[in-house]
């Protein structure tokens, strides 16, 4: 799913593990903690993934990635 998203919204390495951490209903701690940066960073990389997505909320972005085709559930 990561490539799949690195393609479609141009999405760093980082930004699509950010991303489909989300797309499983984690929090940004748990994006935090499973990436292991910081809160901070956690933030950032997400905050470059609404601007890719055009997405404001990760409720927004969760949707886009489950209208997309690419998200499967682990």
């Amino acid at each position: 799913m990561q490539g799949q998203l690195r393609t479609l919204y141009r999405l760093t390495p980082t930004e699509a593990a950010v991303a489909t951490t989300i797309a499983r209903g984690e929090g940004l701690q748990a994006v935090a903690d499973e990436l292991g940066i910081s809160l901070t960073t956690a933030r950032t990389h997400l905050q470059h993934v609404f601007e890719k997505t055009e997405t404001r909320r990760q409720a927004g972005l969760v949707r886009l990635i489950a209208a997309s085709g690419v998200y499967e559930r682990q």
